[in-house]
């Protein structure tokens, strides 16, 4: 069966992982893109006056009617098909909570299209709950996108511009390295110049983590680990990615006492697709973890199974499929029985019932 290995750009942005049904066909994920924009009239760079915002409803959250002086503003642009963006949302809920008290106002802006409509966004966010813990607008007409994005030519998403106290543009980027710019815009110590080439240059060696992984693990792994005492906060929501980079590194135990925290953090938030991750990631037939921690791949695998109460084929799989490695056949059997019975996507059905013929035929 195929599943996704953890896109490391999805990772880094929350701690937790958008999963799939299919494999990634690499590490590294970039934003979704969207049209390219016509050329605008108004320019936006860092060290300009913020713009203000043009709202049509203020799904979540009390409205801003103006940056007060003195406060810090993130304006995300973001869509509900956008991955990258949903993967964003539990990073910025945690910083909203982290920094609240400091004077943080979080605002995801997110402008109407055929597949993102007012209807749609207000389901998610309903659905996402405390996921998306942060204030949310739906533009007018793209009218404070064409504001921000299009005048600072912007085309992917997520991007987010940071609003000092001044009332002034700090930083425009990726919301996964918001960290290290909110902890010196916060502190007042933010250069519009120094501030985001220090940025560029932490884009730059975590790229470089990205394009070892596959071909120079251990590489990869000391350049993370030197980043990591560098920036802690920018890499402190990227442990599932470390997890899978200690493990084709060859670092047991490392990945051990990562996964460790991993697994404890997953139960706690009963986030079952993280643990489902974390347990397949050991036992998928197509990876190449050498020493397979079958015991953790086992706790993972089952605390997924109880949130998702054996409803979830997928999940129930990854637990056949550590039952059939740790030599329980019968087990296997079992649970992958059960699994093709629940699961009610074709495909994944499909798949499934492959995987369950496998195991009657090899036992």
């Amino acid at each position: 069966m195929l599943k996704l290995t953890l896109a490391a750009a999805l990772v880094a942005l929350a701690g937790t992982v958008a999963h799939a049904q299919e494999k990634a066909a690499e590490i590294k994920a970039p934003a979704a893109t969207q049209p390219e924009p016509k050329a605008a009239a108004k320019k936006l760079a860092v060290g300009d006056q913020a713009p203000a915002l043009t709202i049509a409803k203020w799904v979540k959250g009390e409205p801003i009617t103006g940056f007060e002086k003195g406060k810090v503003y993130v304006v995300e642009f973001w869509a509900t098909w956008c991955g990258p963006c949903i993967a964003s949302m539990p990073h910025l809920s945690h910083l909203q909570k982290t920094h609240k008290d400091q004077g943080l106002t979080i605002i995801g802006v997110t402008s109407g299209d055929r597949r993102n409509t007012l209807e749609a966004v207000e389901k998610m966010v309903a659905e996402k709950g405390d996921t998306m813990g942060y204030t949310v607008a739906f533009d007018t007409e793209r009218a404070t996108s064409n504001d921000y994005m299009r005048a600072a030519g912007q085309n992917g998403i997520p991007c987010s511009f940071v609003v000092d106290k001044a009332g002034k543009v700090a930083y425009i980027g990726h919301p996964m390295f918001l960290d290290p710019v909110l902890d010196k815009v916060i502190a007042g110590t933010w250069d519009y110049t120094t501030g985001p080439a220090e940025i560029t240059k932490i884009e730059e060696e975590l790229n470089s983590v990205y394009e070892n992984f596959q071909t120079d693990p251990k590489a990869a792994l000391k350049t993370f680990t030197a980043l990591e005492a560098k920036h802690p906060s920018l890499v402190s929501g990227m442990g599932d990615f470390k997890y899978n980079l200690q493990l084709a590194a060859g670092d047991a135990a490392g990945a051990a006492a990562t996964g460790a925290k991993l697994i404890e953090k997953a139960i706690a938030e009963k986030d079952a697709q993280t643990l489902n991750a974390l347990s397949w990631t050991i036992v998928d037939p197509d990876g190449n973890v050498q020493n397979k921690d079958l015991d953790f791949a086992m706790r993972a695998a089952v605390e997924a199974v109880k949130i998702t109460e054996e409803k979830d084929g997928a999940i129930l799989d990854t637990l056949a499929r550590v039952y059939w490695l740790k030599g329980d056949k019968a087990k296997a059997i079992e649970i992958q029985t059960k699994a093709v019975k629940v699961e009610t996507r074709d495909m994944m059905k499909e798949q499934l019932e492959k995987t369950l013929e496998e195991y009657k035929s090899a036992k």
